[in-house]
C-alpha cells in the first residue's frame, strides 16, 4: 500500500510588535534624511532669500555677513550642510519675512508653535466628523448592496467629493454670518478662534491667557490648544465660543472628504464579506450580525485605517483653503501666505514639519494595521 505524504507548509510566526516598531523606526531615518537634502537643496538655490530670511527684520551688510558667517556658506557644501541639520533639530529656522503682513521678524519656530495647535484643533474636530459620516455610510452601503440605500449612499459619496472646498466654505460663512439665518449662538461674528474683543480681557483688565495678544498671531497659552485652554482656566463661555468657531470650518472639511472615506469603506467591506471565512461563518449558523461584528467589520478596517492616517496627516499639513476662507489661524494660512511673500524660510520649515507629520502618521498607521492584521508583522 503506497504512502503518500505532503509537504508540510512551515507557518511564519508574527515578529514580536516591538521588534517590529524598531524597524519601522530604522526605515524612518533614510526618509527623513532624503527630504532634509531635498529642501537643502531648495533653499540654497537661492542664497539670497536664505540670508534674508536669517537677517529678520535688520537688513545691512553687517547682519549679512552674520548670517553668512552662522551658516558657513563660504565653506564646503558638506559643512553647509552639517550646520543646516543642526539649525533644522534645534530650531533656528530663521525669521519671518518683513513683507509678512502680521508678526514680521519672529522667529519662524515661535510662529511654527502658535500656528500648528489651531490646525492641529480643526484637524481632531474634522476627522471625528469623517469618521463619524464616512464608517458607517461605507458599512451600510457594503450590507445593502445594490439597493435604493447603496445607490443614495454613493451618490451622496459622489457629490461630496466633487464639491469644491472654497464654495461649501463660502456657502456655510454666507449661513452662519452675521446676516445669515441662523441662531445668534450658532453665528460666527469674528475670523480666527474666538472673539478676542468679548474674552479678550478680565474684569481686571488684564488679558486671559488663552487669548491672543496685540501682533501675536494665533498664540494660545498655556497648551495652546484653545479648546483645552478655556476649560482649564473654566471658562465655559468662551469654550463655547471657541467651540462654534472651529465646528463649522471642521464640518468643510468633512464635507468634502467623507466621500472618500466611504468609499474605501464599501470596498474594503464588501472583500471581507466575500472571504471564505465569513461564509464560512454563516453556513454554520451563526447569527449574520454577529458574524459581521465579530469577523468581518475588525478586517475591513485595515486599508480604511491607512487612509484615515494619512488623511489625517494631511489636516495637520494645513488645511489651506478652508483655513483662509474662514481666517484660521494655522499652518495652512501660514504656508499660504509665506509662498505669495517669497518666505523661503517659512516655506521650508513647514515643508520639514509636514514630512515629519506624514512619516510619523505613517508609522502610527502601519502600527494600527499590524494590530489589526498580524499577517503584516511576519518576518
Amino acid at each position: 500500500m503506497l504512502k503518500y505524504s505532503l509537504p508540510l507548509t512551515k507557518w511564519r510566526k508574527p515578529m514580536k510588535l516591538y521588534v517590529y516598531i524598531i524597524r519601522r523606526l530604522i526605515l524612518l531615518i533614510p526618509v527623513i534624511l532624503g527630504v532634509t537634502i531635498i529642501t537643502f537643496t531648495l533653499s540654497h538655490a537661492d542664497v539670497g532669500l536664505l540670508i534674508a530670511g536669517y537677517e529678520g527684520k535688520t537688513r545691512s551688510l553687517a547682519a549679512r555677513l552674520i548670517v553668512i558667517h552662522e551658516l558657513h556658506l563660504n565653506g564646503p557644501i558638506y559643512v553647509q550642510f552639517l550646520y543646516y541639520l543642526t539649525n533644522l533639530f534645534t530650531g533656528n529656522w530663521g525669521y519671518l519675512s518683513p513683507t509678512e503682513p502680521v508678526d514680521a521678524g519672529t522667529p519662524v519656530f515661535t510662529e511654527f508653535l502658535r500656528r500648528f495647535p489651531p490646525t492641529a484643533e480643526l484637524s481632531i474636530i474634522a476627522t471625528i466628523f469623517v469618521i463619524a459620516l464616512g464608517l458607517p455610510l461605507g458599512v451600510l452601503s457594503a450590507v445593502k448592496k445594490d439597493r435604493g440605500v447603496d445607490h443614495a449612499t454613493r451618490l451622496v459619496a459622489m457629490v461630496g467629493v466633487s464639491i469644491p472646498t472654497f464654495w461649501i466654505g463660502l456657502l456655510i460663512l454666507i449661513l452662519v454670518g452675521p446676516e445669515g439665518p441662523f441662531p445668534h449662538f450658532l453665528k460666527v461674528t469674528t475670523e480666527g478662534q474666538i472673539d478676542f474683543l468679548k474674552y479678550g480681557f478680565t474684569s481686571s483688565g488684564g488679558l486671559q491667557p488663552w487669548v491672543a495678544v496685540s501682533g501675536a498671531s494665533g498664540i494660545s497659552r498655556p497648551t495652546g490648544f484653545m479648546l483645552v485652554d478655556t476649560l482649564l482656566y473654566g471658562d465655559v463661555p468662551a469654550f463655547l465660543d471657541a467651540l462654534k468657531h472651529v465646528i463649522w470650518p471642521a464640518l468643510v472639511v468633512a464635507l468634502t472628504s467623507f466621500g472618500v472615506i466611504t468609499r474605501f469603506m464599501r470596498s474594503s467591506m464588501l472583500e471581507t464579506l466575500n472571504q471564505d471565512y465569513i461564509r464560512t461563518a454563516k453556513s454554520k449558523g451563526l447569527p449574520e450580525n454577529f458574524v459581521f461584528k465579530k469577523h468581518a467589520r475588525r478586517n475591513a478596517f485595515g486599508a480604511t485605517t491607512t487612509i484615515m492616517g494619512l488623511f489625517f496627516a494631511g489636516l495637520l499639513s494645513g488645511v489651506t483653503v478652508t483655513e483662509y476662507v474662514f481666517g484660521w489661524p494655522g499652518m495652512g494660512q501660514w504656508l499660504y501666505t509665506a509662498a505669495a511673500r517669497a518666505d523661503l524660510v517659512s516655506v521650508m520649515a513647514t515643508t520639514f514639519v509636514f514630512t515629519i507629520v506624514i512619516v510619523i502618521a505613517n508609522l502610527i498607521v502601519d502600527l494600527i494595521y499590524s494590530y489589526l492584521d498580524p499577517r503584516v508583522r511576519l518576518d
